[in-house]
């Protein structure tokens, strides 16, 4: 974040801030990269073109600051509240996951436009998205792994190995439950299902691999 808030944007007072920021968003999120327009953001956020452009040189630049914004803004928070003390990877992955489901609610805006921008195709962005998507998942991979008891598994395992099965499992979960146009709403409605499923997710894979 300390990069981030570096960008002259934060030199804009907190509230017109606030509000360009969410409303970019929810603009991006609702109708994707082409189809916004800079006119109808600057119309609901109550700033001039010129504002805008002072801040950002081009659309692709506030997009690209809205992502790396976002991820950041939620992975900071994240970071904060990961119960590290608890060993067993299984168990902490699960308390990850439902402390995704919470963190959704916190920050609703600043998820639909994430998972739109996962599912963005126009090559202005999508190239540099998906870029600094993997930078970040390999990023929280490293933290997510810190620590962990390893003595828990099976020893005829490659641990390893199994600990790829395990995060590409659990990850690819998650991801089979995103779609194009979903929003937290909608997400929201499926919240018990998605506990239930990545428990049994969770049983399976303990039995495959814990003594």
């Amino acid at each position: 974040m300390e990069k981030l808030t570096k960008h002259k944007i934060f030199t804009m007072e907190d509230t017109k801030r606030n509000i360009l920021l969410t409303v970019s968003m929810s603009k991006f999120a609702k109708n994707g990269y082409k189809k916004t327009t800079t006119d109808e953001i600057i119309s609901e956020a109550k700033i001039s073109k010129g504002l805008l452009f002072h801040y950002f040189g081009t659309k692709k630049d506030l997009y690209t600051f809205l992502f790396e914004y976002a991820v950041t803004t939620i992975m900071q928070d994240f970071y904060i509240q990961i119960d590290m003390e608890e060993k067993d990877i299984l168990k902490r992955l699960r308390k990850m996951f439902l402390l995704k489901l919470q963190l959704t609610n916190k920050y609703p805006a600043i998820f639909d436009f994430v998972s739109s921008a996962y599912f963005e195709k126009d090559p202005v962005v999508s190239s540099k998205i998906n870029k600094y998507s993997t930078e970040m998942f390999l990023e929280s991979q490293k933290e997510i792994l810190k620590d962990i008891d390893l003595s828990l598994f099976k020893e005829n395992n490659d641990i390893q190995k199994v600990i790829g099965i395990i995060i590409y499992t659990l990850r690819g979960y998650s991801e089979a439950q995103a779609s194009e146009g979903k929003l937290i709403e909608d997400y929201n409605k499926e919240h018990e299902r998605y506990i239930r499923e990545i428990d049994e997710y969770i049983t399976v894979l303990r039995n495959a691999f814990y003594k």
